[in-house]
């Protein structure tokens, strides 16, 4: 399976470290210490195996709890979170056009969270330019595309083609946090203040290597299916993603697996359970 199936294809541009951004690291302490006493939204816990959270920073109203991506007139508007914190708020004003801006969140990872494999923007009619900055991170922290694993770290910036089929994990003992902005415009360039670095996809440095699955552990794997039922189906999906950061499984092929899984089960009503959350989550919602 590729990530290039039915649905929206991908995006022409591809996932890639923009710059990297000299962070200052007292400043920057100082709005850590308001981002872990702020309430999070889980607005996205289908998403994840875990307590995936996010607050929104600035968004078409600037009222807090308005989450819904989409296009609008205009730019965005600080909310109340964005508001306090000052040097976010500069990193924001200082590296965008503000004027593409559509919405800034803080993503919340908490420790042992794994997004499920998915593609974003399927439900909207124009995709968006996605780009995360880290803010705190760690080597215990992953993100992939495809067949790739790698870390985004603490002061670069990312462009992320979310159109492709994408997760993350935190491994990590502290919640991971990035700051990522989506973006209506005709390309990265069009956003950024300052040029992006020119370079195709992942760096060699921030990929994470993997050895190829084990014949045994393949096995052992597919022997879930004397397990899998509907009430610990997300239990083995998790266990696969989280394989995915370790192995050579491609991310979309969790699905793969999950099918060979439920259909060596002999319980159709897992089969049909897996069928209807690849359409959701790679194909459209």
């Amino acid at each position: 399976m590729t990530d290039t199936k039915a649905g929206k294809p991908p995006g022409l541009e591809r996932t890639r470290r923009l710059n990297t951004v000299p962070l200052d690291a007292g400043r920057l302490a100082a709005d850590l210490k308001v981002m872990d006493q702020l309430p999070y939204a889980s607005s996205y816990s289908d998403f994840a195996f875990g307590q995936l959270r996010n607050t929104m920073l600035w968004n078409a109203s600037g009222v807090l709890n308005e989450a819904l991506l989409g296009d609008y007139p205009g730019g965005a508007r600080p909310t109340e979170h964005g508001r306090m914190l000052p040097y976010v708020n500069d990193l924001i004003t200082s590296l965008f056009r503000i004027e593409h801006l559509k919405f800034a969140r803080l993503l919340l990872l908490p420790p042992g969270c794994v997004m499920v494999p998915h593609r974003d923007y399927l439900e909207l009619d124009q995709d968006m330019i996605r780009i995360h900055v880290p803010l705190r991170t760690s080597e215990r922290c992953f993100s992939s595309q495809g067949d790739t694993v790698f870390h985004m770290r603490a002061g670069e910036m990312w462009f992320l083609d979310a159109t492709r089929t994408h997760t993350a994990a935190s491994f990590w003992d502290i919640d991971r946090i990035h700051l990522t902005c989506d973006f209506i415009a005709g390309s990265v360039d069009e956003v950024l203040k300052e040029p992006a670095v020119r370079q195709a996809g992942v760096p060699a440095e921030n990929i994470e290597p993997r050895p190829p699955l084990r014949p045994a552990e393949r096995d052992a794997l597919l022997g879930l299916a004397e397990l899998i039922d509907l009430d610990n189906y997300r239990d083995i999906m998790a266990v696969l993603t989280k394989r995915h950061f370790k192995a050579e499984i491609q991310a979309d092929e969790v699905f793969g697996w999950m099918k060979d899984i439920a259909a060596a089960s002999g319980r159709p009503e897992v089969l049909d359970r897996v069928a209807r959350d690849e359409e959701y989550y790679l194909v459209r919602r």
